[in-house]
């Protein structure tokens, strides 16, 4: 019998894509492993993340009340699922022991411990996570799956990942990836845009955005202002090979993290957000993090240092391609299709 997946997940302007991206790149696995699968969200999400309506999930659109929302996702799928996949900061024990009605299996999916969950089987990639952060806030049986080897990552980064790390990257560095994530509500980008023309690098730079950004008019104006050589990817299906184009990066410290680190991209990186605190401490010479204050400065300082080592470049890039080899998408199928320890 096929087995099935449900995964709940919401992005939006405020919040960004992260949480819908990483849960639509285990569905990826999962579909391909012959599972049905089936995509419940809120209002925002679909566009926010327009690779969802394209995705080939099975779309839910929840809305109602939050306290009563385990019952409407019960309703739309209309039957049991063999797996449910929680992705998400606003849901937890409550919302989980509710959906135990029709889920077989709960997986969440966590990069900030403090809410206790009622699952089978957790998720947190961030580097160095150990099981003591989990301990007292999941039941005795739960299976935990930590560190980067874990990231979830699109097919797509495997499949670069030979070429770009077996190229040689440039002496003199040519192309700059940039991405401060999916909706970047603080404009972090303009800062970061502002900082590479001040380098006087030259550098052709590749920007990454979602087109529900808030600020991709003033960012649109901005680039025409500064008269980089900078193209700007809305809504990019094809960041794989963007980044394995690139001879350095600059990004939030978030799960995009784990794909530069993937095709063993050098790095400047910067926390958005607080939940980013932690992977950011765990990169471990596979980037160098950034302060928010003078931003600008930081990057040009930041760009125009690693552009002069050669050195530096190569043994970011080792660090990086050592933490994280894509592949967490297909463990943790493998883990799906392992018997529970009793």
């Amino acid at each position: 019998m096929t087995p099935s997946v449900v995964f709940r997940a919401d992005a939006g302007p405020a919040m960004g894509g992260g949480h819908v991206q990483r849960c639509l790149a285990l569905g990826e696995a999962l579909v391909e492993a012959g599972w049905r699968s089936a995509f419940a969200f809120r209002a925002g999400t679909r566009e926010t993340v327009p690779a969802l309506a394209a995705s080939p999930h099975r779309l839910l659109a929840l809305d109602g009340a939050e306290d009563d929302e385990a019952a409407r996702l019960s309703s739309k799928i209309g039957t049991r699922c063999d797996l449910l996949v929680v992705d998400h900061y606003g849901r937890d024990r409550d919302f989980e022991t509710a959906c135990r009605r029709f889920a077989a299996r709960i997986m969440v999916i966590e990069d900030r411990p403090g809410r206790r969950h009622d699952c089978d089987l957790l998720l947190d990639p961030t580097p160095g996570r150990k099981a003591a952060a989990y301990r007292d806030l999941v039941p005795g049986g739960c299976r935990l799956l930590l560190g980067p080897s874990y990231a979830l990552l699109r097919a797509q980064f495997v499949k670069q990942r030979q070429a770009a790390l077996a190229r040689s990257r440039r002496a003199k560095p040519a192309r700059i990836f940039v991405s401060m994530g999916m909706t970047d509500p603080g404009n972090l980008t303009a800062a970061v845009l502002q900082g590479i023309a001040a380098g006087g690098s030259g550098l052709a730079v590749d920007v990454v955005i979602g087109s529900a950004a808030p600020h991709l008019a003033a960012l649109r104006r901005l680039i025409g202002e500064l008269k980089l050589d900078a193209r700007l990817h809305l809504d990019a299906d094809d960041v794989a090979e963007l980044m394995a184009a690139a001879d350095l990066a600059v990004g939030a410290a978030g799960s995009s993290s784990f794909e530069r680190c993937c095709l063993g991209l050098p790095s400047l990186v910067v926390v958005a957000a607080d939940n980013q605190r932690d992977i950011a401490a765990g990169l471990n010479g596979a980037a160098e993090v950034l302060g928010l204050n003078d931003l600008a400065g930081a990057v040009a300082a930041g760009v125009k240092r690693l552009c002069a080592d050669a050195e530096a470049r190569a043994a970011m890039a080792e660090a990086a391609a050592r933490l994280c080899d894509g592949r967490g998408a297909a463990r943790v199928v493998g883990e799906l299709l392992t018997p529970a320890q009793a």
